[in-house]
This record gives C-alpha cells, structure tokens and sequence, in this order.
C-alpha cells in the first residue's frame, strides 16, 4: 500500500510540474522554512521563474522570496495549486 501511494505522488508531481509553466503563479501547502527563517509563506502567490529538470529526476520550480529576494527552489510536492497569468510573459 505504502508503495503505490508513494508513485502516486511521484507521478502526480511529475505532473503539477509538467502543467506549471515559467510565469505562473504558484500557491505552497505549508511556510517553507530554510534553516529558521521563513523564506516562503503559505497562501501567497510565487511566480514561476524557471524550472529544472535535475539529470538525477529531481524537478524543482524557481521562485523569489518576497522577504529576502533569494531565489528559492521549491518542490511540486509542496505545490497545493497555481494559475496561470491572462497575459502570457514576454521574455525578449
């Protein structure tokens, strides 16, 4: 049982990041936390500056803390939901 939820998750991860696009606004379930400081808050929209794709598998979205404008690499398994923007970014 364990293991089948587990690549569940993993393909469903897999997914939100195929799904999530560079300029999309994404919302975390829980604060993320680096050390003891709160880099990224829950409820609060991150827009997507670009995403890796490790040669290991690890997929990871970028986004900018708000509160001390580090860039941040979150996981698609702490993603609960995004949106995508009405006018798509022009990066020229």
């Amino acid at each position: 049982m364990y293991d089948q939820d587990q690549s569940e998750l993993i393909i469903e991860a897999d997914f939100i990041w195929r799904e999530i696009n560079v300029g999309d606004q994404i919302y975390l379930d829980a604060d993320f936390y680096v050390g003891n400081q709160r880099m990224l808050c829950k409820g609060a929209p991150y827009q997507v500056l670009t995403k890796i794709d490790k040669a290991c598998g690890a997929q990871e979205l970028i986004v900018q803390s708000y509160q001390t404008r580090e860039l941040i690499a979150v996981s698609p398994y702490l993603v609960c939901s995004y949106e995508c923007p009405d006018q798509p970014i022009l990066i020229s």
